[in-house]
């Protein structure tokens, strides 16, 4: 008897015996450090301005003077075919002027007098980079070269531009014709949506009329990025002494979509690849937390209560930030518990906190039936 009540003392004191006290709030557990990609910095390129964009997560991956305006070559005519598509239909014949034919440099080799469809003329211009076609569309559109600048300047405020302006339909180097790499930007995402736009810059080839004497007139893209770089969707090349060579790129990896800006290089083609390489590459999408996964705990009388993500966190983040995040509890207006990704000083991310109760300790009642069945084992008593 004397035995048994020892033992029931020792499991009264076990369930009467003070808890350790409850922690203010919510302790963080430690997260295991995010793995997949090395920490790279952005390469070197020859371009005295550039922008690397991520369109599919809205986020500016790095740059160079990217607000500086410059000399933008033939870039230009991804406005001047966006003012085209606004304003024409594809079906429309354009008589070609003697004006247009003779406006020099990159041609297609339009003849004055013979007629082209809209179409047709917009895929010399996108892809051959056809200054002639640049000039008839102006012409057919504007009702003048000075018309058609008018309305791409009127679009370039529409659109909010902020270091853009417009003296030709086609790029050649003139005194208040400048873009920068940022407004260039935009244009070819706003061209981008349009279907049309983006299957001409999209195409590495195409067949145009054939000239009054007959002879085939056959074109490759000015874009070597089409052929040379996974993914790659266009956008517009260009070059004079004054711009340099430039080019808008775009590129799409893994459900990503990028674009690289490149104003006053030496070797466009490799700094766009440099460039776009470098975006996929150091940067991505990270899984920071797991759905059900225990990111915070707190000890009180009853036992430890856990908080358990509601759903996965995924957070978009460069290698380098990759090293630096860190997960914060706090809670929110109406005292839900949330868990915020920060890297750095940065909030990246948040979810909210499911809190799960924890098993009730057992009672005095829970306790002599254990002594009382403890006893029983202890001494073989059936």
């Amino acid at each position: 008897m004397i035995r048994r009540i020892i033992v029931l003392i020792a499991a009264l004191a076990v369930v009467l015996s003070p808890a350790a006290p409850v922690e203010a709030g919510l302790v963080s557990i430690p997260t295991r450090p995010l793995e997949g990609f090395a920490p790279l910095s952005p390469p070197e390129v020859t371009a005295e301005a550039w922008l690397l964009w991520d369109d599919t997560f809205d986020r500016e991956l790095a740059s160079l003077n990217p607000d500086q305006a410059r000399p933008m070559a033939s870039t230009t005519k991804m406005m001047t075919a966006l003012v085209a598509l606004e304003s024409a239909n594809l079906d429309d014949e354009v008589v070609v002027s003697p004006s247009a034919a003779a406006v020099g440099e990159s041609e297609i080799d339009l003849v004055p007098g013979e007629t082209w469809r809209m179409e047709d003329l917009l895929r010399a211009l996108l892809m051959r980079s056809a200054n002639d076609a640049a000039l008839a569309i102006a012409e057919y559109v504007g009702g003048s070269e000075a018309g058609f600048v008018r309305m791409m300047n009127d679009l370039a405020t529409e659109i909010g531009l902020e270091n853009s302006h417009f003296m030709n339909p086609h790029g050649l180097d003139a005194e208040g014709h400048f873009a920068s790499a940022r407004d260039l930007l935009n244009i070819a995402i706003m061209g981008m949506e349009n279907p049309v736009f983006a299957e001409i810059v999209g195409t590495r080839s195409s067949t145009f009329p054939d000239a009054p004497n007959g002879q085939e007139r056959v074109a490759a893209t000015t874009n070597a990025l089409l052929s040379t770089f996974e993914g790659a969707l266009g956008v517009k090349t260009g070059y004079t002494d004054g711009a340099g060579l430039t080019i808008v790129s775009a590129a799409e990896r893994d459900g990503r979509r990028l674009y690289a800006v490149v104003m006053g290089s030496t070797d466009h083609f490799a700094d766009a690849s440099a460039l776009l390489r470098y975006g996929f590459s150091a940067f991505g999408l990270f899984n920071v937390v797991a759905k059900g996964q225990v990111v915070a705990s707190q000890r009180g009388p009853s036992g430890t209560t856990d908080a358990i993500a509601q759903e996965d966190l995924d957070v978009f983040a460069s290698s380098e930030d990759a090293g630096e995040i860190d997960l914060v509890i706090e809670y929110s207006e109406d005292g839900e518990p949330l868990v915020i990704v920060e890297a750095g000083e940065e909030e990246i991310g948040r979810i909210g906190l499911d809190l799960v109760e924890p098993a009730p300790l057992p009672g005095i009642g829970d306790a002599f039936a254990w002594a009382s069945a403890y006893w029983d084992w202890l001494w073989g008593n059936d």
